[in-house]
């Protein structure tokens, strides 16, 4: 679909620190089928308190091209999809972001978005929906905020071929100019795949509560076993292409005019499977060198890969970056950059080494960048 009047107004992220993978346990196992260098661990942080530094990263950077006073977000979406990120059950985990980011009470709704790691861009094409349906709103506030780690969730261990990692992020969606344009969103949907995050797991009995270490790899082979990675291949191929393709050309666009394309941060084999190959585009359009130091953040990749981009100034007035969600769905959202505000450098994801493939002759990329900016 496109968007004749849809911005992007906020946006923010929230990091924990960025730990070499070598100094984590079960690093050995990761090394060589994701070739990560490190993950973003969040030690004294839930996924709520992630969210919330984000969302007021974000609040601050519609601060930035906004005159008067700050307007209060019609709807608020917050994103969670791991049980050790959603704090307490039969609780709003939205409500709790949106009262801790000051917003008061008023007309509109908080909830919470579940399309597993494509939550939040997925919720760029909800909350494109809405508005363009709903003339009484202006403004929509989607938050994200995650927390991994043992003994239920190895950040390096539980998965095949990816690294988790903890953090948050926030943006904010109007009718009024701001940092970039969303200029057209498209969706695709394969309900088939919801088995291969389930595999053969029975549902658990009424009034239980699942404790214990995620299976996520046994589910995965369970269902890999029975249709074959190529049959999954195959499926993931036709939602890149179906929501890429679509948005593209509503956007009247090419994949050649993108300037960035922002996408999960996979392990290099996954993403260069799942997403580089259906694209048909090399890694040095994505940032696959500043997502293999934070790791995979389950809905907020694309989030913290734009807030990176706009507050390091690698993008200028009228560049335009796609963003990519993947999950059992597809989102692709493409939107041209307004403004990248001098400021916004305060509030850039931290990195500990150089994010981009070129390097000066005498650089150190096992050096840690003490400018925490990379180049």
């Amino acid at each position: 679909m496109y968007w004749a009047n849809l911005h992007l107004r906020g946006v923010g992220a929230a990091l924990g620190d960025i730990v070499p993978v070598e100094q984590l346990e079960g690093s050995r196992d990761l090394r060589g089928r994701s070739s990560q260098r490190a993950i973003s661990i969040a030690r004294d942080a839930t996924g709520m308190d992630l969210a919330v530094r984000a969302g007021r990263n974000a609040l601050a950077s519609m601060a930035m091209t906004t005159t008067g006073p700050l307007p209060i977000p019609d709807m608020h979406f917050h994103a969670a999809i791991w049980r050790g990120s959603r704090g307490i059950d039969f609780w709003s985990r939205a409500a709790y972001v949106r009262t801790r980011l000051g917003l008061p009470a008023g007309p509109g709704i908080t909830t919470e978005l579940n399309a597993m790691s494509n939550s939040l861009i997925g919720g760029i094409d909800i909350s494109a929906r809405v508005l363009a349906g709903s003339p009484d709103l202006n403004n929509v506030l989607l938050t994200g905020g995650e927390t991994f780690g043992p003994p239920a969730f190895d950040h390096l261990t539980a998965d095949h071929g990816i690294a988790y990692g903890d953090g948050g992020s926030a943006l904010i969606l109007g009718r009024q100019p701001g940092l970039a344009q969303i200029l057209a969103t498209s969706s695709y949907t394969d309900p088939t795949l919801e088995q291969l995050h389930r595999g053969n797991q029975s549902f658990l009995p009424a009034g239980t509560t699942e404790v214990g270490t995620e299976r996520i790899r046994e589910r995965k082979r369970q269902y890999t076993d029975a249709v074959g990675t190529a049959s999954i291949t195959r499926r993931n191929r036709d939602g890149v292409r179906g929501a890429v393709d679509e948005a593209l050309d509503n956007a009247d666009l090419s994949l050649q005019q993108l300037r960035w394309v922002l996408l999960p941060h996979y392990g290099r084999h996954l993403l260069d499977t799942h997403c580089l190959q259906p694209l048909g585009i090399t890694a040095d359009r994505t940032l696959c060198r500043a997502g293999d130091q934070w790791g995979h953040i389950g809905p907020n990749d694309q989030i913290i890969g734009l807030t990176h981009l706009l507050a390091r100034g690698a993008v200028a007035s009228g560049d335009h970056v796609a963003l990519l969600g993947i999950g059992m769905t597809w989102t692709a959202v493409i939107l041209r950059v307004d403004a990248a505000p001098p400021a916004l450098d305060i509030h850039a994801p931290a990195l500990r080494w150089p994010w981009q493939a070129v390097q000066a002759p005498d650089s150190n990329e096992s050096r840690p960048d003490r400018r925490q900016g990379g180049f």
